[in-house]
Formats: C-alpha cells, sequence, structure tokens
C-alpha cells in the first residue's frame, strides 16, 4: 500500500501533533519541562534553563531530538507538518527510509543544537527538518540527480525569501510569533551537505 512506504514520515507527523495536542501548544509547562532541549524554571519574568552538559550528563538524551515535535500554534503545526508530508514521504520513498531517517535526526539534533545556543530551551517545531528536506531535494534536483524529486523550481526562492524575512524581524512584526531563525538556516544546510554522502553511498552500493 502506498502509505506504507512513508510509514515514517506519517509517524513524524503523528508523534508531532500527538506532542503539540499534549502540551496545549505550550499551556502545559510540566510536559514542555519533559521535552525542551534542556529543562527550565521560571522565576518571575526570568527563564532558568540547565546547561547542555548537565543535559547529557543525566542522560536525557531525547532532548536532543524532541523540541522538533513541540509546536505553539495550530498554524505552526500543520505548516510544517504539510512539508515534512509533501517531501518527507518522496524522500522516503525514492531514497528508502533510512536516509529520511538519517536526515531528519541530523537535522532536528543539529538545528536544535544551534537554536539552543542562541535563545536557550524555549523553541520548538519541525521548521529545522523542514528546511533540511527542502534544501536536500533541492539540491539533488539542481545536480541532476536519480531519481529526481520534482518539486516547484521556485521554492527555493520562496523558502529563502522566509528565512531573511525571519533574520529581519518581519514575520515577528507582523504578528507569526518569535521565529527560531537559527534552526531554520542549521536545518537548510545540513539538507545541502546530506546530498554527497547519500550520493557517495548510493555509487558506492550500486558499484
Amino acid at each position: 500500500m502506498p502509505w506504507q512506504k512513508s510509514a515514517l514520515t506519517l509517524s513524524l507527523i503523528l508523534i508531532s501533533a500527538i506532542i503539540s495536542f499534549a502540551m496545549g501548544f505550550g499551556e502545559n509547562r510540566e510536559l514542555m519541562r519533559l521535552l525542551t532541549f534542556t529543562d527550565f524554571s521560571i522565576r518571575g519574568q526570568q527563564i532558568f534553563h540547565h546547561t547542555f552538559s548537565a543535559m547529557l550528563s543525566t542522560g536525557q538524551w531525547w532532548r536532543l531530538v524532541t523540541p522538533a515535535f513541540m509546536h505553539f500554534s495550530e498554524l505552526h503545526l500543520v505548516f510544517n507538518l504539510l512539508w515534512i508530508w509533501v517531501v518527507g514521504s518522496r524522500i522516503e520513498q525514492l531514497h528508502g527510509r533510512w536516509v529520511m531517517l538519517c536526515l531528519f535526526l541530523s537535522a532536528a539534533i543539529l538545528s536544535n543544537l544551534a537554536q539552543f545556543l542562541v535563545s536557550g530551551p524555549m523553541f520548538g517545531g519541525m521548521s529545522g527538518v523542514v528546511y533540511a528536506v527542502l534544501g536536500y531535494s533541492w539540491l539533488w534536483d539542481k545536480q541532476g540527480y536519480r531519481p529526481r524529486f520534482g518539486l516547484p523550481q521556485g521554492l527555493m526562492g520562496f523558502m529563502l525569501v522566509w528565512l531573511v524575512l525571519g533574520y529581519l524581524g518581519i514575520l515577528q512584526w507582523v504578528g507569526m510569533g518569535a521565529v527560531a531563525n537559527t534552526a531554520h538556516l542549521v536545518g537548510l544546510l545540513v539538507g545541502l551537505l546530506f546530498v554527497l554522502p547519500v550520493k557517495l553511498f548510493s555509487r558506492r552500493v550500486s558499484s
């Protein structure tokens, strides 16, 4: 069945939806504390969070990935998961489940870490992964590799404009809320860099 070829992508979407609704899109602080990059506490207007090394030393390794599943509004959730379905399912179907899994984990961990270093633990969303799958599929097609993903040519231009608008603060100014710009940028770089090892590995397997 077609959905079985996209089982990983569907699982990522389902986990994101369950977690986002369970934490009330940010209202359930206790659940958030279990899933943010590091644990945190709020005293007055200040946020105090554990360090990265403290998180690792206490064995809370899941936190490297779980912020990617947290979303803070219905629009945020739908926007990200639509891209994950459209692009991620193509990657899983054409390049295999392991490629999609490795791309997801690399993008989630590195974009989460980068965003944490810039802003602390109060962030979430699959946007870094979205930029990774878009960057990967765009560069793969741009290099003329096969099989092609066949995404619209102007898609990457749109996402780059969106990235610039985020860094300029325009998205937040028009009411989009805080934007994890660093996660977007790092996710994009991960996706672009991921093309080379996948191509080299596919050549080795086929030779």
